[in-house]
């Protein structure tokens, strides 16, 4: 631990940007004042006004023990008790506030084995995980505390660890996954020393749900490209996800290696979590599929694959079903099919098939796609666009309320045909979504019925011929 005086007086426009602490906030540490004890901002919130950035979330440290703290204010909750944090609500609002401490052993590597309270805020700022991190402001003399130059590594971009690099991560194996995620979202130099005491061993402890909630919020920075690349590099992305060893894997002499082409697919989509999934597994399953013949090389079937891949890994990682799902029908169906002259009931049949609510972030996956591939011309792209452009405004007119479902259903022709229940209805049911996809005017109860009717007098006891499948069409697609 550091010692000495490392008071710093805020600059110019710190002192501006510090100005945005909340009133309330300003309430609660000037409660921990006037009853005698210390008062610190301290973690992100720091960080961020130094940076001129509205915080998310702010934390308060301080020498009142935690038994104390619930005293002070009304409303309290024990959320970390065990590790001297007390939750308070004030005026609506909650502030973590935790007790200055040192953290003795991680045995675990995860969490401290004992701690020690303190008076010391410099004890305190030395457990902390990186200097940028490690910087609390006092309340009560309005100066920045920086014992490891936290504020110079900010501003000069750079992220290093407090201390020797190899004991931060092999304490909590978290952190090395906190690295990579203030890579992809800060903007930061890595620090060579660090990067390289990155072992993934250090996360064989770690759950699972730890390991998601930093990778969701890597995943949707605007650097997830270069964050992506090291964390692959270093072994502790293939760690959690061995799936991806896949950058040796050449998918094709036309286009990037594997790797490459789903860093940038990853990076060229929109940043929202389900896209960034989507984007980084849609090709997951290549290397599983690679087939060699006389006519090239081909990947047949890697999209259904990759969505039972998909569904595996972030089940691993312990994603909500309804996400899961979300993200593997992407994948499923992001090598969808039509020819750049498609009529409007094939694009209907795929509107139909994959759904309409999910039409444009399926368009945004393959756009993203093909944009990564690197060799898109600008006739492709045109033919692109308006293809895109069609499917999105019938995938708007499939959503409007008369076209969202049939106009009959099984009981009206059990009821008007004295038909019985059973795979008949079903059959049914199917030819007349087919005709309605061909006209969605005719969803009418009325004119449904007619055809229902004309079906049975002549085709009676006879099956009905299949839907169409457009995935199963050939078609416009920039590869295999």
């Amino acid at each position: 631990m550091k010692s000495g005086n490392y008071q710093r007086p805020l600059n110019t426009t710190e002192t501006l940007n510090f100005k945005e602490i909340p009133q309330w906030l300003m309430e609660c540490a000037h409660t921990l004042l006037s009853h005698g004890f210390q008062a610190y901002l301290v973690g992100g919130a720091v960080r961020d006004l130094s940076l001129g950035l509205t915080p998310q979330d702010w934390d308060l440290t301080t020498d009142a023990l935690p038994e104390t703290v619930e005293t002070l204010f009304s409303e309290s909750y024990p959320s970390g008790k065990n590790f001297g944090t007390i939750t308070v609500v004030h005026q609506g609002h909650h502030v973590e506030i935790t007790t200055m401490r040192q953290d003795i052993g991680y045995s675990d590597g995860r969490r401290p084995d004992h701690i020690l309270f303190t008076h010391d805020i410099l004890t305190d700022l030395s457990r902390r995980d990186f200097t940028i991190n490690a910087m609390a402001y006092d309340f009560r003399s309005q100066l920045l505390i920086d014992p490891y130059n936290g504020r110079k590594d900010l501003y000069h971009r750079r992220l290093q660890t407090v201390g020797e690099p190899k004991e931060r991560f092999k304490e909590d194996g978290l952190r090395m996954f906190r690295f990579f995620r203030f890579l992809a979202t800060m903007d930061l130099r890595p620090d060579p020393k660090a990067l390289k005491a990155i072992h993934p061993d250090f996360a064989q402890w770690l759950s699972a749900e730890r390991i998601r909630d930093e990778l969701s919020r890597l995943l949707v920075g605007t650097n997830v490209r270069s964050a992506l690349d090291l964390m692959e590099q270093s072994g502790l992305l293939t760690q959690v996800i061995p799936e991806l060893k896949v950058r040796q894997f050449n998918q094709s002499s036309l286009y990037p290696s594997l790797w490459h082409h789903l860093l940038e697919t990853t990076a060229a989509i929109q940043p929202r979590l389900e896209l960034r999934w989507a984007a980084l597994l849609h090709d997951v399953a290549k290397p599983l599929t690679f087939q060699h013949d006389e006519t090239g090389v081909h990947h047949y079937h890697h999209d259904r694959l990759g969505a039972e891949l998909s569904q595996k890994i972030l089940s691993r990682l312990r994603y909500s079903k309804a996400f899961i799902q979300s993200v593997s029908h992407l994948i499923q169906w992001h090598m969808f099919q039509l020819p750049s002259n498609a009529t409007d009931a094939a694009i209907r049949r795929l509107i139909y098939s994959v759904g309409p609510q999910v039409i444009p972030d399926l368009l945004e996956l393959r756009r993203a796609d093909i944009v990564a591939t690197g060799r898109i011309t600008r006739q492709t792209w045109h033919i692109w666009n308006e293809l895109s452009e069609r499917i999105t405004l019938l995938a708007a007119e499939a959503q409007s309320p008369h076209t969202q479902k049939l106009a009959v259903n099984g009981q009206d022709l059990i009821e008007q045909f004295q038909l019985k229940p059973g795979p008949l209805i079903g059959k049914l049911l199917a030819y007349l979504t087919d005709i309605v996809i061909e006209n969605p005017e005719s969803n009418e109860k009325t004119q449904l019925l007619h055809f229902v009717n004309d079906y049975l007098q002549k085709n009676q006891g006879l099956n009905l011929p299949s839907s169409h499948n457009p995935q199963d069409s050939a078609g416009y697609h920039q590869s295999d």
